[in-house]
C-alpha cells in the first residue's frame, strides 16, 4: 500500500513554496520513492480553516503539513513508512 502525498497547487501554496515541492521525488531515497504516490492537487482547503498555519500545505496520508518544505515532507514520509513496517 502506497502513502499518498498531495501537494497543494492552489495560488497561495504555489507562490509560498509549493512550486518547489513539485520536485519532491528528486529528494526521496529509492525506498521512499517506491512507497509513495505524489500528486499535485488544486487545493487542500486548509488556508481558510487553519489558525496559525501557513501555506504551502502538503497532505501526507492523513497528516497535514503546514509551511511545508522538502525536509518536513521527507520526515513525515519516513515516519509513516516506519509505522507501516511495525
Amino acid at each position: 500500500m502506497k502513502i499518498e502525498v498531495k501537494i497543494c497547487m492552489g495560488t497561495a501554496c504555489y507562490v509560498m513554496g509549493g512550486a518547489d515541492l513539485t520536485t519532491l521525488a528528486d529528494y526521496l531515497t529509492p525506498h521512499q520513492a517506491e512507497c509513495v504516490d505524489i500528486k499535485g492537487i488544486p487545493c487542500v482547503d486548509s488556508c481558510f480553516d487553519s489558525k496559525n498555519k501557513k501555506p504551502p500545505f502538503v497532505l501526507v496520508g492523513d497528516v497535514m503539513i503546514s509551511e511545508a518544505n522538502v525536509n518536513k515532507v521527507r520526515e513525515e514520509i519516513s515516519r509513516q513508512i516506519e509505522e507501516l513496517s511495525l
